[in-house]
C-alpha cells in the first residue's frame, strides 16, 4: 500500500515547495488580518495576542521535537540494518566454505550477486519500478540459496551445515527488516498536524505584527523559513534516497570488495 501523502510528497523539494507555500500564505493572511485590528484600535483584543502566540509556538516546539525524534529513530534503524545485513552476508559467505564442495562455489557466487543487487537497486530506490525489480531479484537469489541449503542438509546433515543454514536464515530475516524499515514512515496524520500547527504559528505571529501596524521580517520571513528547513529535514531523515541526508552504504561496499573474486 502506498504510504500516506507519498503521492503528494514525491521528494524533499516537492515537500519544501508545498510547506513553503502554506506557511508563507498563512503568514501573509495573518498580517493582513492583523491590520484590520490595528485600524479599529481594539486594545483588548490586541493584548490577547501575546498569550495565544506563546501557546501556539510552545505547542509547535513540542510537535517539532516529537516528530524530529521519530525521524532520527527511523534513520538510525536504517543505518544499523545496513551494517547488520553486511555482517550477515559476510558470515554466510564464510560459512559457505563449510558446505559440501559442489555447493560452495555456487553459494558464494549467489552471495556476491545478492550484494551487487542490494547496492545497485538501493541507489535506484526512488524509482518504484526499479525498487520492485530489486526486491524481486533479491528474493530469487534467496530462494536459490535456500535450495542449496536444503540439498546440503540432506547430503551432509552435520553441525557445520547447520551453521550455514542459521546465518542464511539471519540474512533473509535482515533483508525483510530492511524492507520493512524502508516502508516505516512517519504517519500522514502527524505531518498534517505538524504543518497545520506550524501554519497557525506563522499566522498568529504575523497577526501580531499586523495588529501593531508594522510588518516584521522576523515573523514574515525568518520564522516560516526556519520552520520550512526543520520540517523538510525531518522529511529527508525518514525517506531514503530522497535528499541530502542519506543512509551510508559503506558497510555493503566494503563487503562487496572483500568477497569479490580474486584476480
Amino acid at each position: 500500500m502506498t504510504p500516506p501523502l507519498e503521492s503528494l510528497f514525491e521528494n524533499q523539494w516537492v515537500a519544501a515547495a508545498i510547506v513553503a507555500l502554506v506557511l508563507f500564505a498563512f503568514s501573509e493572511v495573518g498580517y493582513r488580518t492583523g491590520l484590520r485590528l490595528f485600524a479599529v484600535k481594539d486594545e483588548a483584543r490586541r493584548s490577547q495576542i501575546g498569550g495565544v502566540q506563546g501557546a501556539v509556538l510552545g505547542l509547535l516546539g513540542l510537535l517539532l521535537g516529537f516528530t524530529f525524534s521519530m525521524g532520527v529513530s527511523r534513520y538510525e534503524s536504517r543505518r544499523e540494518l545496513v551494517l547488520k545485513e553486511a555482517n550477515a552476508i559476510g558470515t554466510t559467505y564464510l560459512r559457505a566454505g563449510l558446505l559440501p564442495e559442489k555447493h560452495q562455489a555456487p553459494c558464494k557466487d549467489l552471495l556476491r550477486r545478492f550484494t551487487d543487487v542490494r547496492l545497485k537497486y538501493q541507489t535506484l530506490s526512488r524509482d518504484r519500478v526499479m525498487l520492485t525489480e530489486g526486491l524481486r531479484l533479491s528474493q530469487e537469489i534467496e530462494n536459490e540459496l535456500w535450495q542449496h541449503a536444503e540439498a546440503a542438509a540432506k547430503e551432509a546433515p552435520t553441525p557445520l551445515t547447520t551453521t550455514f543454514i542459521v546465518t542464511l536464515n539471519e540474512m533473509i530475516d535482515t533483508d525483510a527488516e530492511r524492507v520493512t524499515a524502508g516502508r516505516n514512515q512517519i504517519p500522514g496524520g502527524v505531518w498534517i498536524l505538524l504543518v497545520f500547527v506550524a501554519a497557525s504559528g506563522c499566522f498568529i505571529s504575523s497577526y501580531g505584527s499586523g495588529a501593531q501596524g508594522q510588518r516584521s521580517g522576523l515573523t514574515t520571513f525568518l520564522l516560516p523559513g526556519l520552520l520550512i528547513i526543520v520540517i523538510v529535514s525531518i522529511f529527508d531523515l525518514t525517506h531514503s534516497q530522497q535528499g541530502v541526508i542519506d543512509v551510508s552504504q559503506q558497510p555493503m561496499i566494503d563487503l562487496q570488495q572483500s568477497i569479490a573474486p580474486k584476480p
